[in-house]
């Protein structure tokens, strides 16, 4: 808001709030260029503002003796004003501590170059404050990484044609500008929750600027950012760190150095031939052209009969949809369901992605941390006491078997969850089960036989119960982005409508590999076999590989690993608390993020930092490569390891 040379402010007078002129004064500029007008009230002054007989006005909000000033905030409703200015205490002569804002007719928000800001904002909702209400509305502002300065309530009646039957009306102040990407979007979505809101208006403390001819900020002076503000959503959105250290291995490789990858869940064996081949005749048959945006109904009607066959839960074809990717999948779900300042429970370490995923939809993570001595598996007893102490949960996210631990829920443990979840105060919480490794399960001498058994057939979670799988991990089909997701129509119908604005159909040609994925796969378990039986060999051979040179590192420990293609590794007992020095101390290493860093560099070998899956002392490792892979590996991690010294 730029400010004339003749310009006409008006007051009230009025010893509970001393300073009123003052402030005229401090937010105007000079006394002698500002015609400071004082009236019988604060009405009167708002109201000669709305018949333009002043430009401004300045109203008292809050005071050390009387509290917030009410009346204020209604007139600033009532003749429709905005708030342009504040000033705090602007006279020395009084102890009273006074907050004035400076309104006139039309808003107009600070230049560029004021680097503190507030926003003031008021809201109401249909149903008054029914249950959880003004929680979730604080929460966007939360889940947008916004300051709240202050919040105030008052009993409200309103005759605005919008706001319906409210029994309260909110006002917060926030601590940054109306035109902020992450304010922008947190008010879009606080309208969709309200009958009424408001923004008062976007200004600065002190002084405001002066008109001299010159423009508030010269477009050389600002930055890109400035003047094409890109979505809040990229305030969130990072580079997986898993991925970050993937891109490192490929420059290395590309400048000729020795890569050691144990960072990427990517199997190193190839599509069977009979799936190559059908890829190859979808190409040659020209079956590239777009296709049902649920996916192939032949692929549908597969994906369903293995479904019955192998895992024993039964879904209409029209209750599965057809993704590029089982993350896409993901994604989709978690769009459709949650809204923003949802909490969702995601047990550690977890699938860095999950987290990414969850901030774009800005929802608040609820961490439940498994311990290394039950590997890493939930715990009943504390799922319960998180649940009970975030009954705003909607969301747990189960991935079984586990990326990063490389461990699995038995049936047992999952019928111990499911009994969690039928309590009547839990039976809100939807389950999305990523079941992406399912066919990736080990076996040991002398114990029981391990079983991956799929949330949905647990008795009443089926109708709550989300399914996520995939082609990418059992088929070695990563790169032809095929996943798929099966619930109930209520869950998937909005999922396809998703999929429509996002992607469209799935690649037509890795669908076709898919149904002759399915097709070998069915054919195996009519004959007693196991598809995979020589590649899950060679991976449980590099697993029991990876365990025995682990075991024999001091102070390293893991959960043994009975699933998946990971082994998540734990160095609490070497970090936590103490910092690593290379030889003659010319490094120091502070967590276990530098060592991760240090072992690449130093050996070549590539490894997931666990601060990125909840764990900060934690690092996750692939064994999905070669053999000579894990050789190197593991002496590459003996080594450095050795190197260093903790204190």
């Amino acid at each position: 808001m730029a400010v004339g040379t003749s310009t006409r402010v008006a007051y009230e007078e009025n010893a509970d709030f001393a300073g009123a002129k003052e402030a005229a004064i401090e937010m105007l500029g000079a006394a002698d260029e500002s015609k400071a007008i004082s009236y019988a009230s604060s009405e009167d002054a708002v109201a000669a503002v709305k018949k333009e007989d002043a430009e401004f006005a300045v109203l008292p909000v809050e005071s050390s003796a009387h509290g917030s000033y009410y009346e204020t905030y209604d007139l600033v409703l009532k003749y429709d004003l905005a708030v342009v200015g504040e000033s705090e205490n602007p006279t020395k002569t009084s102890d009273k501590q006074t907050r004035f804002w400076l309104v006139a007719k039309t808003p107009a928000e600070p230049s560029l170059k004021t680097a503190a800001c507030k926003t003031s904002l008021a809201f109401a909702f249909a149903s008054g404050n029914a249950h959880g209400q003004l929680y979730r509305a604080l929460g966007l502002f939360a889940s947008c990484e916004i300051d709240l300065s202050k919040i105030e309530s008052r009993p409200w009646s309103s005759t605005h044609p919008s706001a319906g039957k409210t029994a309260f009306i909110f006002y917060v102040d926030v601590k940054a500008r109306q035109s902020n990407a992450n304010v922008v979007e947190a008010i879009a979505s606080l309208r969709t929750m309200c009958s009424y809101v408001r923004v008062l208006g976007c200004y600065a403390s002190g002084a405001l600027e002066a008109t001299n001819g010159a423009p508030n900020a010269s477009s050389q002076e600002l930055t890109m950012a400035q003047k094409y503000p890109l979505s809040p959503v990229f305030d969130t959105t990072k580079i997986a760190k898993t991925l970050a250290v993937f891109g490192v291995t490929k420059q290395m490789e590309a400048e000729g150095k020795p890569v050691y990858s144990l960072c990427v869940g990517e199997p190193d064996f190839q599509p069977p031939k009979r799936v190559l081949e059908a890829g190859i005749r979808a190409i040659q048959e020209g079956k590239t052209k777009y296709c049902d945006m649920r996916g192939m109904a032949g692929l549908r009607e597969i994906i369903a009969k293995y479904l019955q066959v192998a895992k024993g839960v039964s879904y209409d074809p029209k209750e599965i949809q057809v993704c590029g990717g089982a993350q896409q999948a993901l994604y989709n779900v978690i769009l459709a369901i949650l809204r923003p300042g949802d909490k969702v429970l995601l047990p550690s370490p977890y699938w860095g992605s999950y987290e990414g995923i969850l901030a774009h939809v800005k929802t608040q993570l609820v961490q439940l941390r498994n311990t290394l001595e039950e590997h890493y598996l939930i715990n009943p007893v504390k799922l319960e006491e998180t649940l009970a102490a975030n009954p705003e949960i909607r969301i747990l996210i189960l991935c079984n078997p586990s990326n990063p631990a490389g461990t699995l829920h038995s049936p047992e443990q999952l019928e111990q969850i499911a009994a969690v979840l039928r309590k009547p105060q839990f039976r809100h919480v939807i389950v999305i089960s990523d079941e992406i490794y399912e066919q990736l399960v080990y076996q040991d001498e002398g114990v029981p036989k391990r079983v991956c058994k799929s949330f949905a057939t647990i008795p009443d979670m089926y109708e709550r119960t989300v399914l996520i799988n995939g082609f990418s991990k059992a088929y070695a089909m990563t790169g032809l982005r095929i996943g798929y997701m099966a619930a109930p129509s209520h869950f998937i119908e909005p999922c396809y409508l998703m999929q429509g604005q996002l992607t469209s159909c799935a690649n037509s040609v890795g669908q076709v590999m898919a149904i002759e994925a399915m097709k070998m796969e069915l054919e195996a378990i009519e004959k007693g076999e196991v598809r995979i039986a020589e590649n899950l060999h060679g991976l449980d051979m590099k697993r029991q590989y990876i365990a025995k040179r682990l075991r024999a590192m001091p102070n390293v420990r893991f959960a043994y690993p009975t699933s998946s293609f990971y082994v998540f590794v734990d160095l609490g007992v070497l970090f936590e608390g103490k910092k690593a020095f290379t030889a003659g101390k010319a490094e120091e290493l502070h967590n276990v993020d530098d060592f991760c860093d240090y072992l690449i560099r130093k050996t070549g070998v590539a490894v997931g930092p666990g601060s990125d899956m909840g764990e900060p002392h934690g690092l996750r490792i692939s064994y999905a490569g070669s053999m000579d892979t894990m050789v190197h590996s593991m002496d590459g991690l003996d080594f450095a390891l050795k190197s260093l010294t903790f204190e």
